[in-house]
């Protein structure tokens, strides 16, 4: 199993994710609808979930 989150671009609101190694790697996201880049934090909604 690999590990993912969702985040919410909170310039667009977009929803997109990730892959886990990610998420506390100190790097910013870039969101696929509007290119804007942003930490994890920054997102108003985090989505931490296991995927098969």
């Amino acid at each position: 199993m690999d590990r993912i989150f969702w985040v919410r671009c909170p310039h667009c609101a977009g929803r997109f994710f990730c892959d886990y190694e990610l998420r506390h790697a100190g790097l910013k996201l870039e969101c696929p609808f509007c290119q804007r880049q942003f930490l994890p934090d920054e997102s108003p909604e985090l989505d931490e979930r296991w995927f098969r």
